[in-house]
């Protein structure tokens, strides 16, 4: 896949994606407002009646537009932060946006066309490719979801979806959530039915904007631990993935 990343490199990327209109903008008629210039990765936003007006205009580091796919955002943008996990670095995608801005379109994408599957589920194939083709190296696999509603932090893979839990910070592991549930997956299979189970947790609530639409923000978790059985080496990988 084309990359330009260095693996293990510290720099932060940011691109903006404009989804295709979905069914209920197509009934309306609706038109639009964004336009862009995908090879100078710039966004234009035009003020409707306002002919005088220049539009805005945003430069990222990269820009995908309506007829570009998830499959093409993934090989560019995903596929090296999975690599860099595979060797034991971190990596975060960070989807942002307001109700109904296609995070979900992105992140967990759609069945058909095969093309526009999502981020995550590409993410669950890349790894586990990744570790079929390893040689001398052992993977333990491992994915927690939670989501954070009210201020408040929620195990969307626990026996009680409901209940509080606490932040808590470790001067070596950071931030994170005491008893959180972390799974132990095999399987591409098994990632999404764990993905599933937790996407039926969330806290919904309709919208104008979207009918399905999350009430919260949400952070999907995979670790490796890799161990390289003919160097004795063990390290691990932390792949986080956020709905905002």
């Amino acid at each position: 896949a084309p990359s330009n990343v260095t693996m293990g490199s510290e720099s932060v990327k940011v691109v903006a994606r404009c989804r295709p209109l979905d069914d209920r903008e197509k009934t309306l008629c609706c038109k639009m407002v964004l336009s862009m210039d995908v090879h100078r990765c710039q966004c234009f936003i035009e003020k409707p009646g306002a002919q005088d007006e220049p539009p805005k205009q945003f430069t990222f580091d990269g820009t995908y537009y309506i007829n570009q796919t998830t499959e093409q955002l993934y090989n560019e943008i995903a596929y090296p932060l999975i690599e860099g996990v595979t060797e034991g670095y971190n990596g975060t995608i960070f989807a942002y946006g307001q109700t109904g801005s296609g995070k979900s379109f992105t992140m967990q994408g759609v069945s058909e066309p095969a093309t526009q599957k999502g981020v995550i589920p590409r993410a669950f194939e890349h790894i586990f490719e990744s570790i079929q083709c390893a040689e001398n190296t052992k993977f333990l696999v491992r994915a927690s979801y939670l989501e954070i509603y009210n201020e408040e932090v929620r195990d969307l893979l626990g026996s009680n979806t409901k209940q509080k839990h606490e932040l808590k910070e470790h001067p070596e592991r950071g931030v994170y959530v005491p008893d959180l549930t972390m799974l132990t997956v095999h399987s591409v299979g098994e990632c999404e039915r764990i993905m599933e189970q937790g996407w039926k947790n969330r806290a919904v609530a309709c919208t104008l904007m979207n009918k399905d639409s999350s009430r919260s923000h949400s952070i999907f978790t995979i670790r490796l631990e890799i161990c390289n059985t003919g160097k004795y080496i063990i390290f691990s990988g932390f792949f986080f993935l956020f709905f905002y």
